[in-house]
Order: structure tokens, then sequence, then C-alpha cells
């Protein structure tokens, strides 16, 4: 089991957001509007400080939404938690984040 914050050992995952590309290379990697508290940061209002997380557990990615008030969807329905497989489009708010395993 991969120690927080460390890289976890297992397939590299990336998040493509507003023409960015962030590696996820922690097995808790927080998606946000909070500068100091995401790893990925989203500017808006609607976005809770710490909105989501992609958590690395037993050798799989997951989304997992933290309780934020407005969630988190994929194909246009509200998730709790969901692995994420090549190419996952999830919306937070009015925002896409992409997937790839590099």
């Amino acid at each position: 089991m991969a120690m927080p914050n460390q890289i976890p050992a297992g397939p590299a995952l990336a998040a493509f957001y507003a023409g960015q590309r962030f590696v996820v290379n922690k097995d808790r990697f927080i998606i946000g509007r909070g500068k100091q508290s995401s790893d990925l940061t989203i500017k808006d209002p609607n976005v809770s400080r710490q909105h989501a997380m992609v958590e690395f557990l037993n050798g799989q990615y997951y989304m997992v939404d933290m309780g934020s008030t407005n969630g988190v969807e994929y194909n246009g329905q509200r998730i709790a938690r969901k692995a994420i497989v090549e190419g996952d489009l999830f919306r937070i708010c009015d925002h896409e984040v992409r997937f790839s395993y590099r």
C-alpha cells in the first residue's frame, strides 16, 4: 500500500484540464477551488475548496466526490465514486477534466 503523498506503484495517470496536463503522482490527488489545498485548482466559486479526489487504491484509480455541494458528473449522472478508465471525462460544475493513462 502506498504511503500518503507517494507516487503509486501502478499505471501512470494524467488529468487534462483547461489545456494543461497534470500528472497524478500521489495516492490522493485533490481537485478543487483552494489554491493551497488542491493539486489541480479550478477557479470557480461553484467549485468546493476540496471538491473531488483521485484516489489510488488496490492498483486502481478512482474519482471520488469529497462531499461537494455541486457534485461530480460522469456521462450526465452524478457520481460518488467511479473507477477511472482511459479517456474518462468528468464534469465538475461547468468544467471538464479528462483522464489518460500514459
